[in-house]
């Protein structure tokens, strides 16, 4: 998020939540006509998504990683405060 926050040129204020409490507020949040968080979000946010050693990875399958901060200015400089070809950082 912070990644995110920092290539939109945004300034939010992140605050850790207790899954419990997230999952109370979700509750409430999925009555509205386009909710922005569902318990079902939270429950796929407390699984690890990860693969395990015994499966292929990246590397077994011939694709080369590449660091997140390299390409996120790709895929975010639309969603950018003033747009696409404004400067990331704050002014």
């Amino acid at each position: 998020m912070e990644l995110i926050l920092r290539e939109t040129g945004r300034r939010n204020l992140l605050v850790p939540m207790p899954s419990w409490l997230a999952k109370l507020l979700a509750y409430f949040l999925e009555f509205l006509p386009n909710p922005p968080l569902t318990r079902d979000q939270i429950a796929q946010l407390r699984r690890d998504n990860t693969v395990s050693g015994a499966l292929g990875t990246l590397k077994t399958l011939g694709i080369s990683s590449t660091a997140a901060d390299v390409i996120l200015p790709t895929y975010l400089d639309r969603f950018r405060r003033g747009g696409r070809f404004r400067s990331a950082q704050p002014a």
